[in-house]
């Protein structure tokens, strides 16, 4: 008669910590024991498959069921500190900075990390000590981080950030001004560093993750796409998270707001 959600948490929290798909040692363990705790991974996704096999066979000939994760996962292996990045090319001032809260300086600052993928331009008239003019200078510097960003290697050559996407193309609504400029997309097996997150800076731009975190998310969307599957046929071949929303509204006969953007897939 009406909707149940429920979330398994343990695909996330524990692949946090034990996914590692590749046989070279992880930050903290062997090559062998990043084996072995993967197969836990591996096991985990057994049992859960027993749970959803146990939902159809007793609910599936009356019930919709659809099963669903928001993200995939990548292992975690090489950091990129993004605020280093733009000290050393000149975004970021002065160049023996260390950190957004204490030695920053605002006035010759074109842009700052802060955040797992989030790039914010220093904007007059937004940030308290903004340098950067809205309108041409503003497009310009967005224009340029863009290409630099999406250029940069690691030391083997290998790129780093696939897509640079911009806030004002992805995101709409009266809360897009509160979003970041831009947004990193890092492909597998990168991710910004722990000192980006809170505003820090360290010497180097690119280095191992030397935590037990050895697995994220928090690349492009396109390195870690989610799954679904569902016993409704899906009629939409690219389905979407937006989506889910309107789908089981339809589904329930409810209207759709015209808010949302997502469609039916089923």
């Amino acid at each position: 008669d009406g909707l149940l959600f429920f979330y398994f948490s343990s695909t996330d929290l524990q692949s946090h910590m034990f996914w590692w798909d590749t046989d070279s040692p992880a930050p903290t363990r062997t090559a062998d024991a990043a084996r072995y705790y993967f197969s836990h991974i591996q096991n985990l996704y057994i049992q859960l498959d027993g749970v959803v096999g146990d939902i159809v066979k007793r609910y599936g000939k009356e019930a919709w069921i659809v099963v669903m994760s928001d993200h995939g996962f990548a292992r975690f292996a090489r950091q990129f500190n993004l605020n280093a990045w733009l000290r050393e090319n000149g975004y970021l001032y002065p160049r023996n900075a260390t950190s957004l809260f204490k030695d920053v300086d605002w006035a010759g600052t074109r842009a700052y990390g802060l955040g797992i993928n989030s790039l914010y331009l220093n904007l007059r008239g937004r940030e308290i000590y903004g340098s950067v003019r809205d309108g041409q200078e503003k497009e310009i510097l967005i224009r340029d981080l863009i290409e630099k960003l999406q250029n940069v290697k690691d030391s083997d050559g290998m790129p780093v950030i696939r897509t640079v996407h911009r806030a004002d193309k992805v995101y709409s609504g009266a809360a897009a001004p509160l979003a970041p400029d831009l947004v990193v997309g890092y492909y597998r097996p990168y991710r910004a560093s722990w000192s980006t997150c809170l505003g820090g800076m360290e010497e180097g731009i690119l280095s191992d993750n030397d935590s037990a975190w050895c697995a994220d998310h928090c690349a492009d969307v396109q390195e870690v796409p989610g799954i679904l599957f569902s016993n409704r046929p899906i009629a939409s071949e690219s389905p979407a998270l937006i989506d889910l929303a309107p789908s089981v509204l339809t589904g329930f006969g409810l209207p759709v707001p015209s808010s949302m953007e997502g469609k039916n897939i089923f």
